[in-house]
């Protein structure tokens, strides 16, 4: 068995109550090839991934694995219909903190222009894409939307796509008084932050 170490580090990350850490982007690529003959000896491969955290933080924050093969993720940008031009906001810049109110509402506002300003066409298949975009950062920046207050947006960009039909729908059951705690806020941010990785901080050159 072959093993290999590496050293990685986080930063520590503002939260509401107290302090988090950056999540870490990590790829794995292998160099060099096996004879053809051997490819039918293996199906898939098991990796062992292991995360030593500093004891001192133990019991307060843990990191957390989640992995998606690399077919998985190309296959799931493509369904999206991704255009092949310049897309404004991606990728997201190193100050964006995903348990921040502000840093959803200037995507929301960035994801909204490029749809109006630049894409425009709402047959178009990268305005389905925006939308999606649009309706998970604008949710994150106003979870107890549609109750509560939240800021107008463009007409133009309906209440339709899977995301934002799926919210409105389970969230209309929910009385309009009812007050969000911070620990609710920060899983509902961080819920959608796992699902927004997935589906849009994929390269564009793919």
């Amino acid at each position: 068995m072959s093993v290999v170490n590496s050293i990685i580090h986080t930063s520590p990350l503002q939260a509401n109550e107290g302090i988090g850490f950056t999540p870490v982007f990590l790829s794995i690529s292998f160099q060099g090839s096996t004879a053809q003959s051997a490819q039918s000896n293996f199906g898939t491969i098991p990796l062992q991934v292991t995360i030593l955290w500093p004891r001192e933080f133990g019991g307060q924050a843990v990191p957390v694995i989640r992995h998606i093969s690399w077919t998985e993720l190309v296959s799931n940008f493509k369904s999206q219909s991704v255009p092949q031009l310049m897309i404004p906001f991606l990728p997201l810049p190193p100050s964006f903190n995903p348990l921040s109110e502000a840093s959803w509402s200037v995507l929301a506002r960035q994801v909204e222009t490029w749809l109006v300003d630049t894409i425009q066409d709402v047959r178009a298949p990268e305005w389905a894409w925006g939308c999606d975009a649009f309706w998970m950062a604008f949710i994150a920046a106003n979870p107890d939307f549609p109750w509560g207050p939240w800021p107008n947006w463009n007409p133009k960009i309906s209440l339709e796509g899977k995301f934002i039909e799926s919210w409105t729908a389970d969230n209309l059951t929910i009385p309009a008084d009812s007050p969000l705690s911070q620990d609710i806020l920060d899983e509902i941010r961080t819920s959608i932050w796992d699902d927004f990785q997935l589906i849009f901080t994929v390269p564009p050159f793919l």
